[in-house]
């Protein structure tokens, strides 16, 4: 069993593709509603209303929480140990349980669908839970669609997105030492 001060093995998962785009998009909604809110309480302010003013500045503030709030569960790394299998995100650190782990990389077909499953035509979502008719019931915690790789835990599935697809695919087809 690998130390658990340090992961037996590390895999990166870097932000690229629809999954970078939606989230760009986002905090420039985000942000850029904050900012107008904002305005609008100071000049609300500045004709002397007070009430509107703070309402406005209310909003900015759930809109700023909002933005901050949307980067949580972005996945940063994985980290796989000879038991269990780890997605570091900002402020969370997920562990699954390996108890007969499989791992593939996706189809070109099963890309597309989740890209649907995930999107709302204008944003595509690299967190979720979803209940496919293709793939069944999984979580995502995908960066980048192009290197999407299921991996069934035995308990759970999940779809990551690993910077080296093969690699993780590998480690979890190799036995336990």
């Amino acid at each position: 069993m690998a130390n658990n001060s340090e992961p037996a093995r590390r895999f990166t998962c870097t932000p690229g593709g629809q999954i970078a785009a939606g989230r760009r998009t986002l905090a420039r909604l985000l942000l850029g509603l904050c900012v107008a809110m904002v305005a609008a309480s100071a000049w609300v302010w500045i004709i002397d209303r007070k009430l509107p003013a703070l309402l406005c500045l209310a909003v900015a503030f759930v809109l700023w929480t909002t933005w901050r709030m949307s980067g949580d569960l972005d996945l940063f790394w994985i980290d796989l140990d000879d038991d269990h299998i780890a997605l570091q995100m900002r402020r969370r650190r997920l562990q699954l349980p390996l108890l007969a782990p499989r791992a593939r990389a996706l189809t070109t077909d099963e890309l597309a669908h989740i890209g649907r499953l995930a999107s709302n035509g204008l944003l595509v979502a690299g967190t979720g839970g979803f209940d496919s008719h293709l793939l069944g019931e999984f979580n995502l915690h995908a960066t980048h669609l192009d290197s999407a790789v299921l991996v069934d835990t035995g308990d759970s599935r999940v779809v990551v997105t690993p910077d080296d697809p093969q690699a993780l695919i590998r480690a979890l087809a190799a036995p336990a030492a």
